[in-house]
């Protein structure tokens, strides 16, 4: 554990009073006049989660335990103590969120909200364009942010049940040195160094970190026969002073990820059949690849105390091929699996844009107050080609000998160019309004036009999307260790996916989300706990017209109210009990879903692939100082496959065991996932027909350092 600057600080001016002291003669350190002291040992205690920032709850300089939102963040030390380096293991460590991949990209369930689109992913606080689709592994971000609700005012549109926000690591000067390796089941290999420090007398600091991450046979987004994946991750970034109030600094992101395909297991008359865990119903010649640069130039300003500021120009530049077969439907008469969506597509964007923003302290009608403001603007030009409109299909045995190749009996050509421009404003405000009294609040505008064009018919259409986000807080402190909160927050999210939002989609305007929430953020010595209740509702979603089943409208309404708890807490001088529950009541408000020529309400019934109980607990004991164990379990209630709730993926725990050993040369780590090799489907999708199977029984041994 690294001390605080100002302790480094204080034990750096001390090293030449020590040093001069050790090449002292040993005749003057035992003069009689010599005056032996007491030993001093220095110690200081590393932030609680409630100390630290996250800008994903807000831009102000408030801790995590001063936001009026549920914001958690799991940093490095975090993850490293529970052996974790993946970013969905991260987000199993905040509260009421459940975190899966499909179709190759990152899903979040969480306060009733499930998909890929209701959790937004931005990088250092800048929205990630189109798809969510995050790195694999961790190990080069400093951590990682979650906020649990409408994140409209941190992330703009498309922010309904919450934001991740991942923070890399940053040139801060400071000399660090970290190496992780890892080996595990299936030929699982994860590498990741980093080093960071100062050129010569400081005025050049640097940061490098690198991650590697292969696996011989299984582990691509599933667990199935040939899923074998290679990542790699280098991000790096170089700051400079200019000047006693300006540090300019460039940084590069780039990641690649080259897989094997998995798009789910299907069912067996309704139920998952265990028998076909392993089995992967994908071609042979499936492709999976990605290819993401990010670019960063930063030129930060702090002319004061009372205010700092940040211009930052930012540059994406993404490429993304797919090539699956990708639908299973089982088929009792003959017991084969039908195989449809024979797709083959690529992804080609490039984003780039800029944002300035800024924070005052001051006093406002003699009150104190921080000002939070900021504008951004960017443009990203996506085109996408593809086989559409897929036709092709086939049949295999329900346990496949062969899977065959990839076949299309369409061609293969550019199919849309999409410009996507967006601005955007954003104020936040945090008023001290009487003492243990405070106001926060926040307003922001996002404006976005979207041109897209049909290559292959020459039709046109653009669409302008204008919403505003917002939050408005009350806090009242108890005491110095804790507050309680009221708040209300809102967020939007396009009808479809903007990036490629097709004509059909493109005359719904966006869906509307809003949010009570009532809470409490406490220190208990040094352990903390946090209490949510909240009501959220989301509007204006797509409903089958009851006159015409072949027409959407907007009228439908989805909604949640819930209670979460978290809880850290040291039980004894060796123990330390961790946990989280989250209990919830999700149901639609008015939905209409045709099914033949019928209409059917779904009023009442619970959204696809939400859990409505979950709870995690890790106890950690710590033997001796070098030698620590820690069990968690993790359990997640039942969740509807479909929307007429006529079929349940079924509910299921899971045990994690973890040993540390501490060694001269590092820490030395061995971890068992899902200690009991329970089976068990994660999600549900393509009308509830096939569902994507939870990860079996694994193991790693890790070694880490830290210099």
């Amino acid at each position: 554990m690294r001390a605080p600057l100002p302790l480094a600080i204080a034990l750096a001016l001390a090293a030449p009073a020590a040093h001069a002291a050790a090449a002292t003669p040993a005749s003057a350190s035992t003069s009689p006049d010599a005056t032996r002291l007491d030993t001093v040992e220095v110690t200081a205690a590393a932030p609680t989660r409630l100390e630290r920032r996250a800008k994903a709850g807000s831009r102000l300089d408030l801790a995590v335990g001063e936001t009026p939102a549920s914001v958690d963040v799991i940093d490095q030390d975090a993850l490293r103590q529970r052996l974790e380096s993946t970013t969905v293991e991260a987000l199993d460590n905040a509260p009421g969120v459940v975190g899966y991949y499909s179709f190759g990209t990152l899903n979040v369930s969480g306060r009733g909200f499930a998909g890929v689109f209701n959790s937004p992913v931005m990088f250092d606080g800048i929205r990630y364009p189109g798809w969510q689709i995050a790195p694999r592994a961790t190990l080069n971000y400093a951590q990682v942010e979650v906020l649990r609700g409408p994140a409209g005012l941190s992330a703009g549109q498309g922010a309904v049940g919450g934001a991740i926000n991942l923070v890399p690591q940053r040139a801060d000067g400071v000399a660090d040195t970290r190496a992780y390796a890892g080996f595990g089941r299936y030929g699982t290999w994860t590498l990741g160094a980093g080093h960071g420090g100062a050129i010569g007398d400081g005025a050049a600091r640097y940061r490098v970190d690198a991650t590697y991450q292969a696996s011989d046979e299984r582990g691509s987004y599933g667990y199935a026969r040939d899923t074998s994946f290679l990542f790699r991750h280098v991000t790096a970034e170089v700051a400079v002073p200019l000047g006693e109030t300006l540090l300019a600094s460039l940084a590069i992101d780039r990641w690649r990820d080259d897989a094997e395909g998995y798009f789910g297991t299907p069912l067996v008359d309704g139920r998952f059949d265990e028998r076909l865990r392993e089995a992967n119903f994908n071609i042979v010649d499936d492709v999976l690849d990605m290819d993401a640069r990010w670019t960063r130039a930063r030129l930060e300003w702090t002319p004061s105390s009372a205010f700092r500021g940040r211009l930052v120009a930012f540059h994406n530049d993404e490429l993304r091929r797919w090539r699956n077969t990708e639908a299973y439907t089982y088929q009792p008469a003959n017991a084969t699996v039908r195989r449809a969506d024979y797709l083959a597509t690529t992804h080609d964007q490039a984003l780039r844009g800029a944002l300035a923003e800024g924070a005052w302290t001051h006093t406002l009608f003699g009150l104190p107050h921080q000002l939070a403001f900021g504008v951004q603007t960017d443009r990203n030009d996506h085109d996408r080609a593809s086989n559409s409109p897929f036709r092709f299909t086939d049949a295999v045995p329900l346990f496949p000998a062969s899977r065959g190749a990839f076949v299309s009996l369409d061609p293969f050509l550019p199919r849309t160019a999409t410009d996507i421009e967006q601005r955007a404003g954003w104020l936040e405000s945090r008023l001290d309004v009487a003492p243990g009294w405070r106001v926060i609040s926040g307003w922001r505008h996002d404006r976005t036009d979207v041109e897209s064009l049909n290559v292959v018919s020459g039709v046109r259409f653009d669409r302008r999307y204008v919403s505003n986000g917002a939050r408005l807080g009350v806090t009242r402190a108890l005491g110095v260790d804790g507050m309680v909160y009221a708040s209300w927050a809102s967020g939007s999210e396009p009808p479809a996916q903007i990036t490629t939002l097709g004509l059909a989609n493109a005359r719904f305007d966006l869906t509307d989300a809003r949010q009570w929430e009532l809470g409490l953020k406490q220190r208990l010595g040094r352990g903390d706990w946090t209490l949510a209740l909240y009501d959220i509702e989301r509007t204006n979603i797509l409903s089958r017209d009851p006159a015409d089943p072949n027409l959407f409208q907007q009228i439908g309404a989805q909604g949640a109210r819930g209670l979460e708890v978290s809880v850290r807490l040291p039980l004894a001088e060796a123990w330390t009990l961790e946990g989280s529950a989250a209990v919830l009541d999700a149901a639609f408000g008015r939905f209409d879903e045709r099914v033949g020529t019928a209409l059917i309400s779904r009023r009442g019934n619970v959204p696809v692939n939400v859990p409505e109980r979950l709870a995690t607990t890790w106890l950690r004991w710590q033997a001796t100082d070098a030698f620590s164990l820690a069990a968690g379990l993790r359990a997640v209630g039942r969740r509807p496959a479909n929307t007429a709730n006529t079929q349940w993926l079924a509910g299921y725990a899971t045990l994690d065991l973890n040993a540390n050993w501490r060694t001269g040369w590092g820490d030395v780590g061995l971890r068992v996932r899902n200690v009991a090799d329970k089976a068990y489907a994660t999600t549900a999708y393509n009308a509830g027909n096939q569902v994507m199977v939870g990860e079996p029984r694994w193991f790693e041994v890790v070694w880490q350092r830290r210099f």
